[in-house]
């Protein structure tokens, strides 16, 4: 079964200023990679497992899309993931 994936204020927030950024110099490859953004972090809905923790404590996850990271929580039993963050991997981690 698959799971369902959330998409957070906070992520959505960084989409936004990813997408802005790039944007100043390329609006259309701005738009390119918001959806690669949005689109791999779809592809969590089929074993959101595969990916390390980052912070196993707190069950946070982090998949790679170089050269930024997907930050999501996996709640097995609802079969729901929450993506908490899209960030640029050269950025200082996010406050979670």
């Amino acid at each position: 079964m698959d799971f369902k994936v959330l998409i957070a204020e906070s992520a959505i927030a960084d989409l936004k200023e990813i997408v802005g950024f790039v944007a100043q110099d390329d609006a259309t490859a701005a738009i390119r990679l918001g959806n690669k953004l949005v689109d791999r972090a779809l592809t969590l809905r089929t074993f959101p497992e595969r990916f390390p923790f980052h912070d196993e404590s707190r069950s946070l996850r982090k998949m790679p899309l170089a050269p930024f990271l997907v930050f999501y929580t996996c709640d097995d039993a609802a079969h729901v993931v929450n993506v908490i963050h899209f960030w640029h991997g050269a950025r200082q981690s996010p406050q979670f």
